[in-house]
């Protein structure tokens, strides 16, 4: 029996035998599916080069399988399909995504491919913007939209252009006089600010996770060390030259 197998009959198990298993629906479930993605998310904000990053990280991406084999059981149970459909439809898409690799269509780059699939996906519909999932959170629509643009060659030519776009952006901000100016002009500079990260390839929630958690244990320092006379400057810039980072 191979893994996959044991595992979709412990599944299974779970959904006859285990009393909280058995009571979960996909909406129960959808919270748990979120929770254990951001934590994957985490997992990774946090790979080194140490074996018990990358521990961590299969332990997260088990997690969320175990996620994709739930909700592929209930759906069985009711009839409308089960895991193998699941990666029956995975493998299919991933073909009809790949003309390049499967049907020997010459490809030279990343951006072509890119600019490819816009193509396939855009047979169904009347704009590649048009299958934008605007229940997704801010940033990942951000970084869908400035990808789609990508391909219709609305995008700066150079990281350094980008960054200009992202100053000019903070001097508006800078010069604007009113309350609601200055939130849409704060909106402008955090959708360039995720412009910059794409020309980066740096995905903007690992990055920002990773600022979040040195700025805390930096803090951290602070407060251990602080007392009634201390600058807390001079703490702050202590705690970075220590490059405190866990």
């Amino acid at each position: 029996m191979s893994e996959f197998e044991e595992l979709v009959q412990i599944v299974t198990k779970l959904r006859t035998e285990c009393p909280w298993d058995k009571e979960q629906t996909h909406e129960s479930l959808a919270k748990h599916l979120i929770e254990e993605s951001y934590e994957l998310l985490d997992a990774i904000s946090k790979l080194d080069s140490s074996p018990e990053s990358f521990e961590e990280l299969k332990s997260e991406l088990g997690d969320v399988l175990l996620q994709v084999f739930l909700h592929s059981k209930i759906a069985e149970e009711k009839e409308f399909f089960n895991i193998d459909d699941v990666m029956t439809n995975l493998r299919l898409k991933l073909i009809k995504r790949h003309p390049h690799i499967f049907e020997n269509a010459n490809l030279d780059s990343a951006e072509d491919v890119e600019k490819q699939w816009e193509k396939i996906k855009q047979q169904d519909n009347n704009s590649i913007f048009d299958d934008l999932n605007h229940s997704l959170p801010p940033v990942n629509i951000a970084f869908k939209a400035q990808r789609k643009a990508k391909s219709l060659k609305l995008t700066y030519p150079t990281y350094e252009d980008a960054l200009e776009d992202l100053i000019s952006e903070v001097e508006e901000l800078k010069e604007a006089t009113n309350l609601e100016d200055r939130k849409s002009e704060l909106g402008d500079v955090y959708f360039s600010l995720l412009n910059v990260s794409r020309y980066l390839e740096a995905d903007p929630e690992v990055q920002l996770k990773r600022s979040i958690d040195r700025f805390i244990n930096r803090a951290r320092y602070v407060e251990q060390n602080y007392h009634e006379d201390a600058d807390i400057n001079e703490l702050w810039q202590e705690a970075k030259n220590k490059q405190i980072e866990s």
